[in-house]
């Protein structure tokens, strides 16, 4: 009987003075990225531009290369120019680029509108480069008042 309690009260003991908790840690980690920057160089100019008789479309490729019937044409004014956004970020982190416009205005006169605008790059999210072009379509009225139009385009970039 001395034995059954004696192993009775070892028992009895030993789950008295258990572990009933346990603790562990895990380090704690941030990474701080570079802040994204983005500066540019150059205009979207689509050059000098014949009044189309009807409606027609100018389109300058993040490329600089430019289309429009040839009736738009004017001999020896084929300069046109292009854009470069260069962006500063964290290596190994991707951007999505957002693109924004206005319309080009003249005051009195009907407004070019800019549409398609686009980029050389072959996505506008998950992007790594550091640099790339920009083109965009303008789209001219019929008989379209002669003028020097401005308008703007305007990039955003944010990590993904």
């Amino acid at each position: 009987m001395k034995k059954i309690t004696f192993i009775l009260l070892a028992l009895i003991s030993g789950t008295t003075f258990a572990q009933n908790s346990s603790k562990e840690a895990a380090d704690v980690l941030a990474v701080i990225a570079q802040p994204l920057a983005l500066t540019t160089s150059g205009n979207l100019d689509f050059g000098t531009i014949a009044s189309p008789e009807a409606a027609s479309d100018v389109v300058l490729s993040p490329a600089n290369e430019r289309t429009m019937s040839d009736a738009m044409k004017i001999p020896g004014n084929l300069t046109t120019s292009v854009p470069t956004f260069t962006v500063t970020k964290e290596t190994g982190l991707t951007y999505k680029i957002v693109t924004s416009k206005t319309d080009l205005e003249l005051d009195g006169a009907n407004d070019i509108v800019i549409k398609n605008i686009v980029t050389s790059l072959e996505s506008d999210s998950g992007v790594t480069a550091s640099s790339f072009t920009v083109g965009a379509t303008i789209a001219l009225g019929a008989s379209q008042a002669p003028g020097n139009y401005k308008g703007e385009v305007a990039v955003t970039v944010s990590y993904e």
